[in-house]
């Protein structure tokens, strides 16, 4: 499966997703830390979740691997002639992109408003969030 590896939570954006990709920065002595020259920061490359939590509350700009768009199910409008089922790849990839996704809404809204962690997965949940961004478990209001 072919992945993009995106960067998040960095200080140069304000709720929207950094335009920079892993490739365009800069690699230092780590290979999992790579340096931005637009924002001056360094970015750590996060394989699993506990990575990712680790330094998205230290404040540091992260990078996570997430599908490529080309491997996503085509989305169909009208009535087709023939039935275009997605593949197993591609409903793994909607999976993914769907978790992926609500770890970037725990980070940029979790970590800001968070006052609990999920106790299935350790994201961050807003207070007035009934249900984890990441895995749906549902933890009723705060």
């Amino acid at each position: 499966m072919r992945t993009e590896r995106t960067i998040r939570k960095c200080p140069v954006r304000m709720k929207f997703v950094c335009p920079r990709t892993w490739q365009d920065l800069r690699p230092t002595a780590s290979a999992d830390v790579r340096h931005c020259a637009h924002c001056k920061q360094d970015v750590y490359y996060c394989r699993t979740d506990e990575e990712t939590l680790r330094h998205a509350r230290a404040g540091h700009c992260i990078a996570r691997e997430e599908p490529h768009p080309g491997e996503l199910p085509r989305l169909v409008i009208g009535t087709p002639d023939e039935s275009s089922a997605p593949t197993p790849e591609q409903e793994q990839a909607r999976a993914w992109s769907r978790r992926e996704d609500g770890i970037a809404d725990a980070l940029n809204n979790g970590l800001l408003e968070g006052d609990r962690d999920c106790p299935q997965c350790g994201y961050p949940v807003p207070g007035y969030r009934k249900t984890c961004y990441v895995c749906a478990f549902e933890l009723g209001r705060g």
